[in-house]
């Protein structure tokens, strides 16, 4: 059986000979920052912290990571803007630099992008409050990189600006459904922290994220990047299955993006404001799935995948797993690239 060009070139035309490095982009009061995705240990959500008696008004709290007390910091107060009450929703960021080793609360993770360095502009002004290694300006998209050693190195240096008033416990979501869910969750990062380090066989780390409801998972190694949407044009293959959702061209190469759900038989996606296309990492395929959101890193027991890969494989249905309380979808890559639908007479 031939296979169709299009859909199975190598993917080694992805490259590019404009410098660039991954980021991984949030948003803090309605400002979309950066931070360099090398730096990142962790994505999860917020949960139960600890208070100690003395605390800079710009910490809110204690999480443990890794048996090491990590601060967590708030950046609306490290910036002096208006400070709210975190909810549930809310994503807590573990970095590690050269230097620095801390957390953030954040409103949202939004995306993983290649950045050019090229297109990143330093700010026309330098000042002791600058947090910032610059600005990426493309398509009048205004991306602030964050300079963390910078925030930690001026906390150390000016305690006097954050003088703590009031309880960092007010910041938080307090009633009692969600005090016990942010409990839940702490219970749920120990445990994926003691798992890694009692080398766990069958340990994995991946990604989730969101298709018409539903929360699948990949796992990162199966991960070459992330391309966010937006107005990109899709091409409509002829006499291609109805899961191929067209092609996409993506800094001058196509890639064959892949509707997941439809190719499992479920209703057909639709584009969406926040819709990313997970491009695979492969040497033999240029293939996309798409999503309509990355929600974060998580660690996951790989032996209970495999366990319910074994009990759904002979009726065709995808693997899953429940985690805090939540049903994943387990996209197998391998299992993927081997289906015969893929390969088109």
């Amino acid at each position: 059986m031939q296979q169709n060009s299009l859909t199975f070139q190598s993917s080694s035309q992805l490259q590019t000979n404009d410098e660039s490095e991954n980021y991984t982009l949030i948003e803090i009061n309605k400002k979309v920052c950066a931070l360099k995705t090398s730096d990142v240990l962790e994505i999860t959500k917020i949960m139960e912290l600890e208070y100690p008696n003395k605390m800079p008004s710009c910490v809110l709290g204690i999480i443990k990571y890794e048996q090491t007390p990590l601060a967590l910091l708030d950046i609306r107060e490290v910036f002096k803007r208006e400070r709210i009450v975190y909810d549930l929703s809310a994503k807590i960021v573990v970095i590690e630099t050269n230097t620095t080793k801390t957390s953030i609360i954040c409103d949202r993770v939004l995306d993983i992008k290649k950045l050019s360095k090229n297109k990143i502009h330093k700010l026309p002004y330098q000042s002791d409050t600058n947090f910032y290694d610059g600005i990426y300006i493309n398509n009048e998209e205004n991306i602030y990189l964050l300079n963390i050693d910078k925030i930690c190195q001026y906390i150390e240096q000016h305690p006097e600006k954050y003088e703590n008033t009031e309880p960092a416990s007010n910041y938080i979501v307090s009633d009692d459904e969600a005090k016990k869910i942010l409990k839940e969750r702490k219970n749920f990062l120990i445990k994926d922290i003691q798992d890694v380090q009692n080398n766990t066989p069958l340990f994995d780390r991946g990604v989730s994220f969101l298709i018409n409801g539903v929360k699948y998972y990949i796992n990162m190694a199966s991960i070459k990047e992330f391309y966010k949407v937006n107005n990109s044009k899709f091409i409509k293959v002829p006499n291609t299955p109805d899961f191929i959702f067209g092609l996409v061209n993506i800094k001058g190469d196509y890639i064959t993006v892949l509707d997941i759900r439809r190719f499992y038989s479920n209703p057909k996606t639709t584009i969406k404001e926040k819709s990313t296309i997970i491009i695979l990492n492969s040497q033999e395929y240029k293939i996309g799935i798409l999503a309509d959101e990355i929600c974060e890193s998580i660690n996951v027991d790989f032996e209970e995948i495999l366990q319910k890969r074994i009990q759904t494989q002979e009726d065709g249905k995808m693997s899953e797993f429940v985690k805090d309380n939540e049903i994943y979808q387990v996209v197998d890559i391998e299992k993927l690239f081997q289906d015969d639908r893929l390969t088109i007479a």
